[in-house]
Parts: structure tokens; C-alpha cells; sequence
């Protein structure tokens, strides 16, 4: 009994440790960005986490004009909403045609929704594709882009969802009447709210994130997102490391934002999708 007890402890004391120290390696560079935004650029020259001796606000207003903050954020909104509103309506439906039926075709079609997970993307062929259709360099493209990537995940996830829910809610909607659409956006859909919110949170997080996609297939810089602004940005204030940081602080806050008020809905939408999956 004593040793268990000593155990129990010895386990509390180590966790709590870990989470200590995890905590101290994640905040340290962002409170490291946060506080050289603040600092005049010699002093930010030589990154450190003292105070700065006078705290200048006005290089956010700096970045804010120089940096195109405001266009990158209509960019990035434009982006994402459209990209995560698509995801969600076109793969809900799909997770359930391919959960609801057990067929050859949908089968091979999970299969490959599974692989797209694990397999790389390839640049040149998507290129190609978007070339072939005159799209490359519009927001289309990006959109696109970001719908093909994020669509495997999605798919799984509300798949293992919907398996959870009772067929004969289906059988009883379409003895009432309901055609294959009001079954589904009027009966199953509104149950996916925790999978939906999970997927929402994390797709959207993905895509305002984007760096890679949005430097191949935007070819302007007025189209850009807000993470492009801060590589823009280095580019012109190479050694002006204050602004460099106000313009990161810039690009985290929304979603550090929407991380803290939507955790809630990331964890019980994957703890569900795990249990009914």
C-alpha cells in the first residue's frame, strides 16, 4: 500500500516536471518575440529576455502601414473561410456515402483517403494540374490546394464519427420521406458538431499557418497571407529584428486566440471521433 502510494507520487511529481518544462521550452520564444517587438532595433539586435528600457507600441503601427498587415489579413480571411467552408460540406457528405455504404468502389476510396494522410505531396504535378486548367497564381489555385490537402484528414475523421451513429435514424428519415440531402444536412449533420468544430479549428489553423503552398502557388505578393508578410518583411528589414517580431506577433495572436477559446471543442471532438470510431 505504502509503495503504491510512493509510486503514485513519484509518477505526479515526474509529470508534473515534464509539463514544466514543456511549458518553459514552448513559451520562452514566443515571450522572446513578444518582447523584442517592443524594443528599439539596437536593442533587439542582440535577442534577449530583459526588459526593454523604453517599451515603443509604435512599431506595431510601423509594421501594421510597412508591412501590409491589413491586405495579408483580407487575404488570409478570404482564404481560409473558403477553404475550410468547402472541406466541411463537401467531406462530411463523403465520409457518410462512404461509411453509410459498403461498397467495392468506397472501400478503394477510403483505402486511398487513408494513404493520403502518409503520402507526400508532389509540387511539380500539382503545378502542372493547376497550369493545365490556367488557374496557377490565383486564389483559386491556393484554395484548391488547400482543399486536396486537407481533405484525407477530414474524411477519416468524420468517417469514424459517423460510424458511431445508429443506421436506423436513417431508416426511420426515409420512411418519413426524407430524400438522400434533408437526410443527411437535416438529420446527421447537425449531430457532427464536435467533429466539426475539431476539424474546423485544426484545418483552419493549417491554412492561416500556410507557407509552402502559398509561396509556389501565389505569384504575387498583394495576394499573399499574413506568414508571407513576415518573410517579405525579412527581406526588407533584415536586421531590424523588433519589427521582425512585431509582425510574427502579428501573424500568432488570431490564432493563438482561436486556439485558446476553441481548445475545448479540439479535445472533445477527437476524444469522440476515437470513441465512436
Amino acid at each position: 500500500m505504502i509503495a503504491s502510494r510512493s509510486r503514485k507520487l513519484a509518477d505526479s511529481i515526474f509529470l508534473c516536471l515534464f509539463l514544466a518544462v514543456s511549458s518553459v521550452i514552448i513559451v520562452t520564444p514566443m515571450l522572446l518575440i513578444l518582447i523584442n517587438s517592443l524594443k528599439s532595433t539596437a536593442e533587439a539586435s542582440v535577442p534577449s529576455l530583459s526588459m526593454p528600457k523604453q517599451f515603443l507600441f509604435s512599431n506595431y503601427a510601423s509594421v501594421f502601414i510597412k508591412g501590409n498587415i491589413l491586405r495579408a489579413l483580407k487575404n488570409a480571411i478570404l482564404i481560409s473561410f473558403v477553404s475550410v467552408a468547402v472541406i466541411i460540406l463537401m467531406n462530411s457528405i463523403a465520409a457518410f456515402i462512404i461509411q453509410r455504404r459498403n461498397t467495392r468502389l468506397n472501400g478503394f476510396l477510403y483505402n486511398l483517403f487513408l494513404l493520403g494522410l502518409v503520402a507526400p505531396l508532389a509540387m511539380i504535378p500539382q503545378m502542372k494540374v493547376l497550369q493545365f486548367f490556367h488557374v496557377n497564381g490565383t486564389y483559386l489555385a491556393i484554395i484548391l490546394v488547400h482543399i486536396a490537402v486537407n481533405t484525407p484528414f477530414t474524411i477519416i475523421l468524420y468517417t469514424g464519427f459517423i460510424k458511431g451513429i445508429p443506421r436506423d435514424l436513417d431508416e426511420a428519415a426515409v420512411i418519413d420521406g426524407c430524400g438522400p440531402f434533408r437526410l443527411f444536412y437535416q438529420i446527421i449533420f447537425p449531430m457532427l458538431k464536435p467533429v466539426i468544430m475539431t476539424s474546423l479549428i485544426i484545418v483552419f489553423m493549417n491554412i492561416w499557418n500556410d507557407f509552402q503552398y502559398t509561396l509556389y502557388f501565389l505569384t504575387r505578393a498583394s495576394m499573399w497571407t499574413m506568414p508571407m508578410t513576415v518573410y517579405n518583411f525579412l527581406g526588407f528589414h533584415t536586421a531590424d529584428y523588433n519589427l521582425i517580431s512585431a509582425d510574427i506577433v502579428f501573424c500568432v495572436v488570431p490564432v493563438v486566440i482561436i486556439f485558446m477559446v476553441a481548445q475545448k471543442y479540439i479535445i472533445s471532438g477527437m476524444l469522440a471521433g476515437a470513441i465512436k470510431g
